[in-house]
């Protein structure tokens, strides 16, 4: 086995895998059961084996809302020649929950936009729209591509990924209710871009350069305020 003794697993929130909804990894934590999956459905790496991953940000088909645990690998373990951050178990015990810091050290701060972007209102969409089209030239997509590429594996390519979408659709089920008919479109679109992109640059925020993270988090810092502690206030007249 590797010295690495916890892993990480990340489901729906009622504690069961994402893939089937039947392996119910919140119940072997309540009880303290052994997971042992009997199946021949998994492909990786092999029937019967456990996707496990070796950082929190890195589970396979992860989406929020989730739960995240830790888990120790019991007796045969696979680690993973696909990708150095994903490996496997026949056997798993499941020790704690923690769900936020499946998007990393700024988790909560992440977890705390998406539920921003679910009471998005008429007027702060509309803001949005000419904040996200002001920003949205070459520099925009240069740091975009500067940062995704700075920042690598480290940051978790599946936790920047759920945490812009999740943003995306909390801005646009948002954007649905409080925009007209006629704006709904455009509506989607920018309220979308600034929280996505401000999600997914969280996630990489200690990674990544402090310019590409003020031009990615500008839109949504100018209209609804700093989305870290340490971020500087960019609304007028703040």
């Amino acid at each position: 086995m590797s010295e690495q003794t916890l892993f990480f697993k990340a489901t729906r929130p009622d504690g069961t895998d994402f893939y089937t909804g039947t392996v119910d990894y919140g119940a072997a934590l309540a009880s303290g059961d052994t997971i042992r999956l009997d199946s021949d459905e998994t492909e990786f790496p092999g029937p019967g084996w456990l996707h496990l991953a070796t950082v929190p940000t890195e589970c396979d088909g992860m989406t929020w809302p989730c739960r995240l645990f830790e888990v120790e690998p019991v007796r045969e373990f696979h680690r993973g020649e696909v990708t150095r951050t994903r490996s496997g178990a026949v056997r798993s015990e499941f020790c704690r929950s923690c769900a936020h810091e499946a998007f990393g050290p700024q988790g909560e701060q992440v977890a705390a936009l998406i539920e921003r972007a679910r009471c998005l209102t008429a007027a702060e969409i509309k803001r949005l729209h000419a904040a996200r089209d002001a920003a949205r030239n070459a520099a925009w997509d240069a740091a975009w591509d500067a940062a995704w590429g700075a920042a690598g594996y480290a940051a978790g390519y599946a936790a920047r990924y759920a945490a812009r979408d999740a943003a995306w659709d909390a801005a646009w089920d948002a954007a649905w209710y409080a925009a007209g008919y006629a704006a709904r479109d455009a509506a989607w679109g920018a309220a979308g871009d600034a929280a996505g992109y401000a999600a997914g640059s969280l996630v990489a925020r200690d990674l990544i350069s402090t310019d590409a993270y003020d031009t990615l988090t500008r839109p949504w810092g100018e209209v609804i305020g700093p989305i870290h502690p340490d971020d500087p206030d960019m609304r007028r007249g703040a």
